[in-house]
């Protein structure tokens, strides 16, 4: 059986000039199994002959018989030079972000105003909408119901912000981080970043490329929420502290994240973003 492990070892065989390879499982399995090439001690050696039996294998198997890049390939392209369009093992949602608007405000990429319903989004390639976003800012969400129902979130935004992409923070399988980091690092705007009032939470936005603010409650009801038994989470607190506080009281005073950072390590505690879906207080900026 011709797999891609075996046809990438045959097609660095016919790349080189050289008779004599060690002796491996792959080139093990090509003597065993398709009497190519002459097993002698720890080494295996191929005639013209057996490359000649490569090449009309690779070609009858729809495999190219020169060596192939496979990086930044899409499943398609993939399929022109090997029958397995999963092989290289590039991410499927390579460059892939989630973005939407704020509630009745419409998606401006480009010159095309886009309205969606409410709980939808559009997955798009950050590489190929970086310079047509024609939004203020970028608002980051961490977790992906306040993304998915940000129409139930309230916001007091300054005018020149009030318009901002609102992309998803990501996870493994969607809106992936290092998909964002490059969108962000791409794009010439301002970042808000609307995440978990934890310690984790603060250091994943002070990570954020061109921050200019967090978003949270105004001060009277964070505290309320952080100070309260029935709201506060201190056992997250007490789980990421160890992790994430050396760098949090490094931060410089100019970081828009210090003054959470201050607010957290005084009450010891955290609020997750989830408490303000529906809530009647706005959120606003915290620079």
């Amino acid at each position: 059986m011709l797999d891609q492990k075996l046809a990438e070892a045959m097609q660095r065989i016919l790349s080189k000039a050289e008779d004599r390879y060690t002796l491996t499982a792959t080139l093990q399995r090509l003597v065993n199994d398709a009497g190519i090439g002459i097993k002698r001690g720890k080494s295996v050696f191929f005639t013209e002959r057996d490359r000649d039996k490569m090449r009309d294998w690779l070609k009858a198997k729809g495999f190219s018989v020169e060596q192939v890049d496979l990086t930044g390939m899409s499943r398609s392209e993939r399929l022109v030079v090997t029958p397995n369009e999963k092989a290289g093992k590039e991410a499927i949602k390579q460059n892939r972000i989630s973005i939407k608007a704020l509630a009745g405000q419409p998606l401006i990429i480009g010159r095309e105003n886009i309205y969606l319903p409410a709980e939808s989004h559009l997955d798009a390639d950050g590489t190929k909408i970086a310079g047509q976003v024609a939004h203020q800012c970028v608002m980051v969400v961490e977790n992906y119901e306040n993304f998915n129902r940000i129409n139930e979130t309230k916001f007091d935004l300054p005018e020149a912000l009030g318009s901002p992409l609102v992309i998803y923070h990501g996870d493994p399988n969607e809106s992936r981080l290092d998909n964002v980091q490059h969108f962000l690092n791409s794009i010439n705007l301002p970042v808000l970043a609307f995440m978990d009032i934890d310690p984790a939470g603060i250091f994943m936005a002070s990570k954020l490329p061109k921050l200019i603010a967090m978003i949270a409650p105004r001060v009277k009801l964070l505290e309320a929420q952080l100070s309260s038994p029935q709201t506060g989470r201190r056992d997250l607190f007490q789980s990421q502290h160890l992790k994430y506080a050396q760098t949090l009281n490094n931060l410089p005073n100019t970081s828009p994240c210090l003054s959470l950072w201050h607010l957290v390590d005084k009450h010891r505690s955290g609020v997750v973003q989830e408490r303000w879906i529906g809530c009647s207080e706005p959120c606003i900026l915290w620079a």
